[in-house]
């Protein structure tokens, strides 16, 4: 394992286009001051959905970024960070790749497990269907209480969340009154949003999983934990999202 790991934050849409380079860059100035330890790069793909809001646009993932995943051990990456909730598949890029891709969806979910008896998660509206079953495959259903949508789709979370900071709270609140005691942010837009984690945080009284700087953690293990390095598309180089 090299000293300093290689990170590749790769995005799932053409946030370049959508929102601009200039929010690309400020995400990967984020990534960074969250994982100095790591050199940490960002990509932005040319095609793909404009944003993972349903079945369809998760299916579109792979044919976007499978040709830039079969390069991504060559150039040098040691793991991959998807940049969406719903890992959109990470493990078929796994294997693609021959390096660790992870999940923030399947890694925040799992950081939530030591820090309460039970969870919701609050996503974005509108948002791809499935979570519980997901949850269901990861073995945490006991501890799940419920999804909430907040008011607002990706795109305008990205575009201003401000403007959505109160609901965000209102629906964390409602999520606590229910019984959870954790709280994942469901839409990666809520953890890029500057201070809206620990607004959150403060505004509810529980912890709040920001599942980007919990897929950046797991990524560092999935590269110190590795058995091997040299063996590409290996049991090894499987998908490590915990």
């Amino acid at each position: 394992m090299p000293d300093s790991p290689r990170l590749l934050y790769q995005l799932v849409s053409p946030l370049h286009k959508t929102a601009g380079p200039q929010e690309v860059q400020r995400r990967l100035d984020m990534l960074r001051a969250w994982a100095p330890q790591c050199r940490i790069e960002i990509a932005s793909p040319e095609t793909g959905p404009a944003a993972v809001q349903s079945a369809a646009d998760i299916a579109m993932v792979f044919p976007a970024l499978c040709d830039a995943a079969a390069d991504w051990r060559a150039e040098g990456y040691d793991a991959v960070i998807l940049g969406c909730f719903s890992d959109p598949a990470a493990e078929a890029l796994s294997e693609v790749s021959g390096v660790p891709v992870i999940g923030p969806g399947e890694a925040g979910i799992l950081a939530a497990i030591p820090l309460g008896e039970r969870f919701s998660v609050l996503s974005s509206d509108p948002t791809p269907p499935g979570l519980r079953r997901r949850i269901r495959g990861i073995g945490v259903e006991a501890m799940f209480v419920s999804e909430i949508l907040v008011s607002g789709s990706v795109a305008q979370l990205v575009a201003d969340p401000d403007r959505h900071i109160a609901d965000v709270v209102a629906q964390g609140k409602r999520a606590v009154e229910q019984g959870a005691d954790v709280l994942v942010l469901g839409c990666l837009a809520m953890s890029f949003a500057k201070g809206l984690p620990e607004r959150l945080a403060d505004e509810v009284g529980v912890p709040v999983i920001n599942p980007v700087i919990s897929g950046l953690q797991a990524a560092q293990a999935a590269v110190a934990f590795r058995p091997s390095a040299s063996l590409p598309n290996s049991k090894s180089s499987r998908s490590i999202q915990s």
